[in-house]
């Protein structure tokens, strides 16, 4: 890390995931001011926020969550989000599953889409 320690990094990861890393994180901050965190409710939840997938029920989902997730169903939000991610992509270029990513979630036209969801975030390549 101390070779980059004077570059922009943005970490970014799912909030829930990452709590038993975050005394790590929080010490590394300390050391290294241009690393940035942002900690989503999840990546799906991230690609669904970021206006890549077109649905109107998408923006109602996402605005109460807690209205919509069945807790006997998902053992987690980050589970909900990802099987809405996956039902509102599967006849989309943008196929979305948990074992590998589409590489069209590495174009930078989507990219940059679903980056724009972090406010204030600048990605330049």
């Amino acid at each position: 890390m101390t070779k980059h320690k004077f570059e922009k990094v943005l970490v970014i990861a799912d909030s829930a995931a990452f709590g038993s890393e975050m005394e790590k994180m929080v010490r590394l901050i300390k050391d290294y001011p241009n690393i940035k965190l942002y900690l989503p409710e999840s990546f799906e939840w991230l690609i669904l926020r970021s206006g890549l997938v077109e649905d109107s029920g998408i923006t109602d989902m996402l605005e109460h969550p807690e209205d919509q997730i069945e807790s006997r169903e998902y053992f987690s939000w980050e589970r909900y989000f990802t099987s809405q991610l996956i039902h509102y992509t599967q006849e989309s270029y943008l196929k979305y599953s948990k074992r590998s990513l589409n590489p069209a979630y590495l174009q930078d036209k989507v990219m940059n889409k679903v980056l724009s969801v972090i406010k204030g975030i600048k990605w330049n390549r």
